[in-house]
């Protein structure tokens, strides 16, 4: 072996040995001083218990009708005393003209606009925002399963094109048809009142189609006496139907479930609390504690009460649902980050004493930073806390607080030895 061979191999080697001795103290380091760190961040977190019950309403069902029933209100719309809701009509072809009468009226709408707005004027330059919100409204209403929405928002959608399909084309008599459509009309107005008759409602409220059974066996009245094993037991009334629907009165409903006793023994009679529907309606309902019965077996009933909401929760009935206790907001951090600071401070008249704060360390750049905080809420493994600087002393520069703030995005240290402020880190 040649002499220059010999230097290249020595130092490959020593190069080897180099890299493998860094590595052996890179993890004897770890296991010496391990540094774990972890991003804090915002978060949400709630006390609350999964439930199943009922939603129970002041219902009053519309007297079932042989005919041809034609509703004329839309799910959960409010209707005053002595206006209709449906309309009955007496044979197929009574329903065929009134169905053929409300074509008519919908053409003669579109006409008058089209004739109301010059072509490429800026109320028919509208009509393209008013189609692309419409189609927006659709496809929202179809995710969020609110199929009647839906559908209704899709006649609107029919109708704004056919308007813009008129008044951009800006062919044709558009007067005479005007007059025509009138004409149709009229007759067609006197034809199909003498073959149908309007059904009206004698108490003003809430319209729904839907009928349940349910209506005469979960009232508010009953929720008064009712148990848990009562509830257990409710069967709704099969003989209750009708084809015109029901009417809701008032504007408070009711949530009723049955929970263990000691999950009721969180709440009080008058507390508030939040629902959150598992479906049905995407939005929590503040409610009241309405009732809460004696325990019935490790079982306890409780009552909700809403004032706000029931127009969109006229279709729900048997839901499960959070009941949410409280909520808190804070920044997350492990708890195994949460630390005491100890430090010395003096009095104005000289006297030395132990101060004991709470914090977490943060990284910023090479050092350790004490930042103090205060708990919100401790969740399985983790705090939720709000920053504390003021906790470092009443006379703090504007550099200062900013310093011993913690905000969300800060790299806190969750495993560390020997931490203190100003620690070198690696």
């Amino acid at each position: 072996m040649n002499k220059s061979n010999f230097v290249w191999r020595t130092l490959g080697i020593a190069g080897i040995a180099a890299v493998f001795l860094y590595f052996i103290g890179s993890i004897a380091g770890y296991l010496l001083d391990p540094l774990t760190t972890a991003v804090a961040y915002n978060y949400h977190s709630e006390d609350s218990i999964t439930v199943s019950g009922y939603l129970v309403r002041d219902e009053g069902v519309l007297a079932d009708n042989p005919g041809l029933v034609y509703i004329t209100r839309d799910e959960g719309e409010r209707v005053s005393k002595g206006r209709s809701v449906a309309v009955v009509y007496h044979s197929q072809e009574a329903l065929d003209q009134a169905e053929q009468l409300e074509d008519l009226r919908i053409q003669l709408e579109q006409l008058e606009y089209a004739q109301s707005v010059a072509t490429g004027s800026q109320e028919a330059l509208k009509l393209d925002s008013s189609i692309m919100d419409s189609i927006y409204a659709i496809r929202q209403n179809m995710n969020s399963e609110q199929y009647t929405n839906a559908e209704k928002e899709a006649a609107t959608l029919r109708t704004l094109i056919l308007k813009r399909d008129y008044t951009y084309s800006g062919e044709g008599d558009i007067e005479g048809q005007i007059e025509s459509l009138t004409t149709q009309i009229r007759s067609l107005s006197s034809a199909t009142r003498s073959g149908s008759t309007a059904i009206t409602v004698s108490r003003g409220g809430y319209y729904s189609s839907l009928v349940d059974g349910y209506e005469t066996v979960l009232t508010p009245a009953s929720l008064e006496t009712m148990t848990p094993s009562i509830l257990r037991d409710i069967q709704p009334d099969a003989t209750l139907t009708s084809s015109v629907g029901k009417m809701i009165y008032g504007n408070s409903w009711y949530y009723v479930t049955a929970m263990a006793t000691e999950d009721a023994a969180l709440m009080s009679e008058g507390s508030a609390v939040t629902l959150r529907f598992v479906s049905g309606l995407d939005q929590d309902v503040p409610m009241t504690v309405e009732r809460i019965s004696a325990d019935d077996h490790g079982q306890t009933l409780v009552v909700l009460r809403a004032d706000q909401y029931i127009s969109v929760t006229t279709l729900l009935r048997d839901q499960n649902a959070q009941v949410i206790f409280r909520s808190y907001d804070g920044i997350r951090v492990p708890q195994e980050s949460l630390r005491v600071w100890k430090r010395t401070v003096t009095d104005e008249d000289g006297n030395e004493s132990t101060e004991s704060l709470v914090g977490v360390y943060c990284r910023i750049g090479m050092e350790a930073q004490f930042k103090p905080v205060s708990v919100v809420y401790q969740g399985e493994d983790y705090y939720l806390v709000a920053a504390n600087p003021s906790a470092m002393g009443s006379s703090l520069s504007e550099k200062q607080v900013d310093l011993y703030t913690l905000r969300a995005g800060d790299e806190v240290i969750v495993t560390a030895k020997d931490l203190y402020n100003g620690k070198v880190i690696g």
